[in-house]
């Protein structure tokens, strides 16, 4: 194992041992919070790829936790929206899951008729884990920091960009940096890294931000070249890498996230007994590993701690969306 490699483990599993585990009510730890049939967790993005992997790892283990069938169901289109709309519209009854990521907030920002209301009709019940982008260039880009790059995009207006899709938190963020640098830049929307990574090689693309695990690999073969991070602190993996702050860049603080909802209106003991559960899984040696080697951050926390971020994302995704003026349709 590389250094980097071990050096990330080593600092995943101090933070997971350093939280505390969500508790348990007296309703739970008597066995009343019972789960009644099998149990589908809906993942609204196509099979493959690491966020799949991790669906189906977790749903794995909660399974045999609450002792029920637990199935994994892909439901992509719309950014997200179709397969979240299906659990918001779902019985509250613990049966039926949401994994999703930040566009949970994003999608309805931009969109003229959202689907769902993401601080009402969902209840929390953990976030799985941290999830930086990074942004890269391609090697051929003459550019060896952020403010390279600036410089570059100046020189060449309408060159383009690339993010995982419009109102992603690449895209959010690649309209605020043009503003912020005084550029002109053309937005690429990707339905994933792997078309846009193809591109970045293939010297089609000559900037975008990536996952971070997507960024080490190709950066550390010199594929591509690794720019910034997202983020308040660097991330452990590339500890060479300077955030969007230190290039100086201010507001690029938030970063994404992976996580797991029901439908709002369940039963605070099944709430309290999912989110334990998912928390235990998220944090346990095989958990956190699966998690850092995807270059992500595992947290894995209660259901109230991951209530607040919602609040405060979004605040900060609605300000991204109109001081940037995305809009769909």
């Amino acid at each position: 194992m590389n250094p980097s490699r071990r050096k990330l483990l080593q600092t995943s599993a101090a933070l997971a041992g350093s939280l505390a585990l969500p508790r348990l009510t007296g309703a739970q730890s008597s066995g009343a919070a019972t789960i009644d049939g099998p149990i589908r967790i809906v993942l609204p993005y196509p099979p493959g790829g690491s966020t799949d992997a991790i669906t189906r790892f977790i749903a794995d283990r909660l399974g045999a936790a609450v002792k029920q069938t637990v199935i994994v169901e892909n439901r992509p289109g719309a950014a997200g929206m179709i397969g979240a709309a299906q659990v918001a519209k779902s019985p509250a009854d613990g049966r039926t899951l949401l994994f999703t990521n930040t566009a949970l907030i994003q999608s309805p920002l931009i969109q003229p008729k959202p689907l769902y209301d993401p601080m009402t009709d969902f209840d929390p019940l953990s976030l799985v884990a941290d999830a930086a982008q990074v942004f890269v260039a391609n090697a051929d880009l003459p550019v060896k920091s952020l403010r390279d790059y600036a410089a570059y995009a100046k020189a060449h207006p309408g060159s383009g960009y690339g993010s995982l899709g419009v109102g992603s938190t690449g895209h959010l963020y690649g309209e605020l940096f043009k503003r912020r640098a005084g550029i002109e830049t053309v937005h690429v929307a990707y339905k994933g890294d792997a078309p846009a990574i193809a591109d970045l090689l293939a010297k089609q693309l000559p900037a975008g931000f990536v996952s971070t695990v997507v960024a080490r690999t190709y950066g550390e073969a010199g594929r591509i070249k690794v720019l910034a991070t997202l983020g308040t602190s660097r991330v452990p993996s590339m500890p060479d890498v300077p955030t969007f702050a230190e290039s100086g860049y201010q507001g690029f603080e938030a970063i994404g996230w992976i996580g797991m909802l029901a439908p709002h209106g369940c039963a605070r003991p099944v709430i309290d007994r999912l989110s334990t559960e998912i928390a235990r899984i998220v944090r346990s040696a095989d958990g956190s590993r699966m998690l850092t080697e995807a270059g992500m951050l595992p947290r894995g926390t209660s259901a109230d701690e991951f209530a607040a971020l919602l609040k405060r994302d979004q605040k900060v995704w609605q300000s991204l969306v109109q001081q940037t003026g995305i809009r769909v349709g």
